[in-house]
């Protein structure tokens, strides 16, 4: 029997089933936080009538919903209305938001907490008709604390028409303190606004400003102009208007649509100790500034080449750093095996040769492809995720390793799947290897996700910044460039002839490959045991056992071993699903004696006595990573030359899903793992180090911070 295609299919619907467990018990929940009901300023109303109805949310302490910018991640209210003909209802007046800081101050999400009241005004046609008035509406909204849980609510209300309308007690004055909570437009501030590069000044001038007043705020109606957790330097100009200098989103466009629309808040001094926050609205239009920011010091050559939001160049890079992928440890393995099976085909016809090729791009190209567009759905949805974000769950990580496993199995012989020696895709593989051919192309990208190399992490980084359709291209580049040069092999008949023809060497070497595919497996486990402790690494053992005793037991004849053999088959995958459910181990990783855990205010810190910052973004499931902390970051050379300059070296351990650090990331046009940043001594941006590093590198680096 093919046992290979029936482990993978129960490992494949093992994944997508648990995929909502571990979302519920850590990236979202399915119980309802949000007490939520619609009110109105009327008990009844008439023909004719105008008033407010409201959506009164009740947010439980610590938890918050969001205004109609929510900051830097997180989904507005939205509202589906189902309306009598003769009734219209007009767009929500928001409140004035508040700062909610997440992740130590790293993100700033805008929005409301404890109670809220959101009006909107109601128009009832002096043609209605109807003794009652009903209102139906889906409302979707956002709730977050330490995740973010998306909410749907089916609410109703229904009011009695007659002759005068007469308004309701407590619902009129919610409603009311609702409204007074809109912040009003004034005439008395005006905005011009101009971007230099990444950054972005707001220049404020008016009558508003005068007076004695403290902790402003700017809380744009565009949520993809400014780093919201980023505060802004304040300068005032020789003319007397005050100017604010942001670092840009990573999310704005290339050219700022305006006018643009804002809030400012500022706590007004009204005399002895008392101060008071008053927020207006005020428009935005385009034009020079004041202040002309600095621009930020020269960094040396070793800096990855900038790029703009030019498609071509996008593609371009994606084309090359896929096709670097083939040179990234990460993918040896699978590699490995595709080289094996181009040896067995080598010497046959053409036809089929040509095809094995083309179905392994369709395959890596097909996996890119899905895998941003989960990424962008995801970060739609409000969750702050990056390239690679799957390996930071646990099942996925077990899976794999049990994936792994089962092919070095069938690499050794221990079972066999048809004619193939195709063993990736894992079996799936027909008689002629189209199906192995796609699926080895699917794991391929599978393991080499994580390994964002030199050049595709800037145009991924840069390419989530725009449509999605630009994402999904530049995903697709990145395949095209990784399965190229199988495909140029595939297609010229002349470098097959290279090839050394089959023979019983290839059982031999067949063997050999299978050690990869453990190696490979004990990586994996390593970073199980970071991400879910000691207990993860017991449940993938015992997974382990139950697989292989059942890959034994469903090879007898006896029908009462299959029997035992399907029973070890479901305690393997009980065994999985106790992973998914287990909690994150408390530590992800341990720090170095010389390293200090990051977080952003240890980085000012660290500047602000004068020392500059290396900061190592990492994860225990990128192999880039631990190639660049074994070849250069721990030798004895570069640690002297940091100790020597005074460097605070700083690590961020991303092997978990860490909202902070995924912002960490994006906030510098990168799109995941590894990620070196160097922070000069006294204050200042960060220079971003290439994801391949060497020790002239980091000299450089550190020269150029400390000088």
């Amino acid at each position: 029997m093919r046992i290979l295609p029936f482990l993978l299919t129960i490992m494949v619907l093992l994944a997508s089933g648990t995929s909502a467990t571990h979302a519920q018990s850590g990236w979202m929940q399915a119980e309802e936080i949000v007490e939520a009901q619609l009110i109105a300023e009327r008990a009844a109303t008439t023909p004719g009538d105008q008033f407010h109805i409201g959506l009164h949310q009740i947010i439980p302490d610590g938890w918050h919903t969001y205004w109609r910018n929510p900051g830097d991640f997180g989904l507005p209210l939205e509202l589906q209305w189902d309306l009598p003909a003769d009734v219209e209802i007009g767009e929500v007046i928001w409140p004035a938001p508040e700062e909610l800081p997440l992740a130590d101050g790293a993100i700033m999400d805008y929005g409301y907490h404890d109670e809220v009241v959101l009006a909107m005004p109601v128009t009832v046609s002096p043609d209605f008709q109807g003794e009652t008035l009903t209102v139906n509406v889906v409302a979707d909204w956002q709730v977050c604390e330490e995740v973010c849980v998306p909410e749907t609510r089916e609410l109703s209300l229904t009011m009695d028409v007659g002759a005068e309308p007469w308004n309701t007690e407590d619902a009129f004055w919610m409603i009311q303190a609702g409204l007074e909570a809109e912040p009003r437009a004034t005439d008395q501030l005006s905005g011009t606004m101009k971007r230099f590069g990444d950054q972005l000044v707001l220049m404020l001038e008016g009558d508003y400003l005068a007076g004695e007043w403290r902790d402003l705020t700017f809380f744009p109606f565009d949520g993809s102009l400014i780093a919201h957790a980023v505060d802004p330097v304040e300068q005032w100009d020789e003319a007397g208007r005050l100017n604010l200098t942001y670092e840009a989103s990573f999310k704005m466009a290339p050219q700022i649509q305006f006018p643009q629309t804002g809030l400012l808040a500022v706590e007004r001094h009204r005399g002895g100790d008392f101060w008071e926050r008053e927020v207006v609205e005020f428009q935005i239009a385009a034009g020079d500034v004041g202040i002309v920011p600095t621009a930020p010091a020269e960094t040396p050559v070793t800096e990855p080449p900038a790029m703009d939001a030019n498609l071509l160049t996008m593609l371009v890079f994606a084309f090359l750093g896929g096709l670097i992928l083939n040179l990234m440890p990460c993918v040896f393995p699978v590699l490995s095996i595709k080289v094996l099976k181009f040896v067995e085909i080598a010497h046959k016809d053409a036809a089929r040769v040509r095809s094995y090729g083309l179905l392994f791009l369709v395959g890596v190209v097909a996996s890119f492809v899905v895998l941003a567009g989960l990424l962008v759905g995801l970060r739609e949805f409000g969750l702050p995720v990056a390239w690679g974000f799957q390996l930071q769950l646990p099942i996925v990580v077990a899976i794999l390793a049990l994936l792994f496993f089962v092919i070095g199995l069938n690499l050794l012989g221990m079972f066999e799947v048809g004619t193939s020696v195709q063993g990736i895709g894992a079996g799936l593989a027909d008689e002629d290897g189209a199906k192995g051919a796609f699926f080895t192309g699917v794991l391929a990208v599978v393991v080499a996700a994580p390994c964002v190399g030199p050049l595709a992490a800037g145009a991924l980084g840069l390419a989530l910044t725009q449509p999605v359709l630009v994402v999904l291209a530049v995903a697709a580049m990145m395949g095209v460039g990784l399965a190229l040069p199988f495909v140029v092999l595939a297609f010229a008949p002349a470098l097959l002839r290279y090839l050394p023809k089959p023979g019983a060497w290839m059982v031999t070497f067949k063997q050999f490959l299978a050690f990869p595919m453990f190696a490979s497996m004990v990586w994996l486990l390593w970073v199980l045991s970071i991400q879910a402790g000691s207990l993860g690494v017991l449940w993938l053992g015992i997974a382990v056992l139950a697989l292989t005793f059942g890959i034994w037991a469903l090879q007898r004849d006896a029908l009462v071993w299959k029997l035992i053999g399907g029973l070890a088959m479901i305690a393997m995958l009980g065994s999985v699903l106790t992973i998914a459910r287990l909690p994150a181990a408390t530590s992800t990783s341990t720090v170095a004696e010389y390293e200090r855990a990051w977080s952003a205010q240890a980085v000012s810190d660290a500047q602000m006595e004068g020392r500059a910052v290396f900061v190592d973004v990492t994860a225990a499931w990128c192999v880039t990573c631990q190639v660049n902390k074994m070849r250069v970051l721990s030798t004895q050379s570069v640690q002297a030359a940091f100790r020597d300059a005074g460097v605070v070296q700083m690590k961020a351990d991303w092997t978990n899903r860490d909202d902070a650090i995924t912002e960490l990331i994006y906030s510098h046009g990168q799109a995941g793992v590894p990620l070196y940043l160097v922070y000069p001594a006294g204050g200042g941006e960060a220079q971003v180090l290439p994801s391949v590093l060497s020790e002239q590198i980091v000299f450089d680096a550190i020269e150029a911070a400390t000088r």
